[in-house]
């Protein structure tokens, strides 16, 4: 399974918003077999005033659901943001475009069939015990003879029955969530690949996956991923 899904999300803050000074994306998941779900967390600051000379920080959750159509193994899981922008819609909300791509491999349903058939196996087994054991050995004992006879079909039963039951394994090993911080940077008017890459301790080569930046023009918008340990 491969999705790529857009999200969009318009966040009003307490006080009017001049200028966004700085801005960070961040994600936490959750998954079960059937759905992903989680938060992004948009974080940073602002001015509100033009005149101002004090940043106001900000935080917000913004929620998000994910319906899986196919079965799938959720330790296969991956998530990664793909695209990422904001605007200032009004005096005092914020509108930010999302758009992540989700893949993992999808579990094969085991068909009906396969799991009827050890069921009819273990059936046929247990009539030949019967028919084995009570037809010809039980009925014509004594008594002293019963109990053991008894004794020794219920052990055959119980052997051949953990002979041909079908064992599912289940390994539902726990998978810590990943937080995955986006600094979005704002070129300046001496900034370089080097200094960037100086800056956020990443590497151009990063830096090129997610950004076209053959050439660095002042206000451009840089994406630079970071993996919080």
């Amino acid at each position: 399974m491969q999705s790529i899904v857009p999200y969009t999300k318009e966040i009003q803050f307490k006080s009017k918003i001049f200028e966004i000074c700085s801005i960070s994306l961040e994600h936490e998941i959750n998954s079960s077999d059937t759905e992903i779900t989680g938060n992004f967390i948009i974080s940073g600051d602002y001015k509100s005033h033009e005149v101002s000379v004090n940043k106001e920080a900000f935080n917000y959750k913004l929620p998000f659901h994910l319906e899986v159509t196919d079965t799938i193994d959720k330790n296969s899981l991956q998530f990664e943001i793909t695209d990422f922008n904001y605007q200032v819609i009004s005096e005092d909300t914020l509108k930010v475009d999302i758009e992540f791509q989700v893949s993992a491999t999808t579990i094969e349903p085991v068909k009906i069939e396969e799991r009827e058939e050890i069921p009819e196996i273990k059936k046929e087994v247990i009539e030949d015990i019967d028919e084995l054991f009570h037809k010809e050995e039980i009925e014509n004992a004594s008594p002293e003879e019963r109990p053991e006879i008894e004794e020794i079909k219920e052990n055959t039963e119980e052997r051949l029955e953990e002979e041909q039951a079908e064992v599912v394994l289940d390994s539902a090993t726990e998978k810590e969530d990943e937080y995955m911080t986006y600094h979005i940077h704002i070129v300046s008017e001496n900034d370089t690949l080097e200094s960037l890459v100086a800056t956020y301790e990443t590497d151009i080569d990063t830096l090129k996956e997610y950004n076209q930046i053959d050439v660095l023009n002042i206000g451009d918008k840089i994406i630079i991923p970071s993996k919080d340990e």
